[in-house]
């Protein structure tokens, strides 16, 4: 910060030319008998005895420095954390951020990618912090910081439409920057020549960084001019409307301020959530998550109930691969009911109901599919298993064959058709069969268990304890 060379007060280190106070050019204009338009939005600092220390100002900068000392000693590049580093320390990421997260509003303006990057951000919240503090008070500068820092981060969310993390303070300082600006203008805070002075740096301060930003393509700047467009109506705001440093009035403008911003996630929500919860659900099935997949589903009914098929079939499936079968079923009866005519869905309902034994429901399931599709092989794939189940294995194999014919390359159906051969002592038959699945479907720990009950009944011990070996490292690997 720099000081005054008259009084020896701390002005605003973006003061260029000679270092004297707009406090003692308003003194010597006096003395010289000069009007003087001082007319005070509040009261001069040296008669507000909180403004003087930066206390809010020294706060964040500590917290901003303790979280990237943190991240630093987790193990996090202290030149360039990757982008796993920072969503862990409460980065800014449209998926997870409007999917439930909204606390990375906040916590990214405190996030860092990298010391230079800390660096500069903390300089300038040093010299514009404590000029903002100064004129507004600890409580007002803080929910200052705070909403410009949301809207910052929540214009960032909107640019990206490809999602991206961002992080960083750079939006809350352009917020005070452009409260300043705007208070500077609008209000009454200082005499013209300060104002004038301190106009001329905020602007080329705010000009500069746009500029650079927009040159050098690494800056967030949608995350700048968001924090900027909101410091600019709080500053208007306090100056037109709660000029006194009187807690209702402020606090009143801050609550209108947040309303805005609110208002702007909720309908950035309706544009991106549906999408957002899709991507995190897709992956997380991928993952084997199913657990985190399921409540992610959930909230996509909300987030777009006319999407039901969609969402009912993509939760019956993630239902499915947690074995939990009843609630599959009820979901993609749901699904049904927005597609009826969904091949995919009837042939998924039809699983469901062969594993919790309602075989009739599922010959229903079957039939219907056949009935919109007759060369479907894999309902004639699901009707053998029915009469798997029901112990016609004769039935079962016509179906078996049915089904190889209308799609050679249909998976299961070589499996199917060696556990029905093994019921018949069929052994070398079964034991092809079982190969030739894991040639046309890739090895999987289930078929490799029915081969290791095929070559143990032949009396192949040594190659059935091999196979039990595989299965049982298959089924781990899953």
């Amino acid at each position: 910060m720099a000081q005054c060379v008259r009084c020896g007060r701390t002005i605003s280190g973006f003061t260029f030319g000679k270092k004297i106070c707009g406090w003692c050019k308003q003194h010597e204009a006096a003395q010289r008998g000069e009007v003087s338009e001082y007319q005070p939005v509040m009261a001069t600092p040296w008669k507000r005895s909180e403004a003087m220390p930066m206390l809010v100002t020294q706060a964040i900068l500590g917290v901003c420095v303790a979280v990237f000392v943190g991240m630093a000693l987790s193990g996090a590049s202290v030149m360039q954390p990757t982008s796993r580093e920072l969503l862990t320390w409460g980065g800014n990421y449209g998926p997870y951020t409007l999917t439930g997260q909204w606390w990375r509003l906040i916590t990214s303006c405190f996030v860092h990618i990298g010391i230079f990057h800390i660096a500069m951000n903390m300089w300038c919240l040093w010299m514009l912090g404590g000029l903002a503090e100064r004129l507004y008070g600890r409580f007002t500068f803080a929910c200052v910081y705070l909403l410009c820092g949301i809207s910052g981060s929540l214009a960032s969310v909107w640019w990206h439409s490809t999602p991206t993390v961002s992080a960083g303070a750079s939006g809350a300082i352009f917020g005070i920057a452009g409260a300043v600006i705007a208070s500077l203008k609008l209000g009454e805070v200082s005499s013209r020549g300060m104002a004038q002075s301190t106009m001329q740096s905020l602007l080329a301060f705010v000009g500069y960084n746009v500029v650079f930003g927009m040159i050098s393509g690494f800056a967030d700047n949608a995350c700048h001019v968001g924090g900027l467009l909101a410091g600019l109506a709080l500053g208007a705001l306090i100056a037109k409307a709660a000029p006194e440093a009187k807690l209702l009035p402020r606090l009143g403008v801050m609550l209108v301020v947040g309303a805005v911003l609110a208002g702007c996630g909720y309908q950035l929500w309706k544009l991106r959530a549906y999408s957002y919860y899709m991507m995190r659900a897709g992956d997380a099935i991928r993952e084997g998550r199913v657990d985190a997949a399921v409540p992610l589903l959930e909230q996509v009914l909300k987030a777009r109930p006319g999407a039901a098929a969609e969402i009912h079939y993509d939760l019956g499936h993630a239902y499915w691969v947690k074995k939990d079968y009843a609630a599959a079923e009820r979901e993609l009866r749901k699904a049904l009911e927005s597609a009826p005519k969904d091949e995919d869905i009837l042939y998924e309902l039809g699983g469901a109901q062969l594993e919790e034994r309602k075989l009739a429901e599922a010959r229903e399931s079957f039939g219907k599919l056949l009935a919109m599709n007759p060369r479907s092989g894999e309902a004639h794939l699901g009707l053998g298993v029915a009469s798997f189940l029901e112990g016609n294995c004769g039935a079962a194999m016509r179906e078996y064959a049915l089904a190889e014919q209308l799609e050679p390359k249909l998976g299961y159906v070589y499996s199917r058709q060696g556990r029905c051969l093994m019921q018949g002592k069929q052994y070398d038959a079964a034991i092809a069969a079982f190969h030739k699945e894991i040639e046309m479907s890739g090895n999987d720990a289930e078929t490799q268990g029915f081969l290791a009950e095929a070559l143990r009944a032949k009396g192949m011990t040594a190659e059935a304890e091999a196979a039990e070996k595989e299965a049982l490292r298959l089924k781990n690997a899953d």
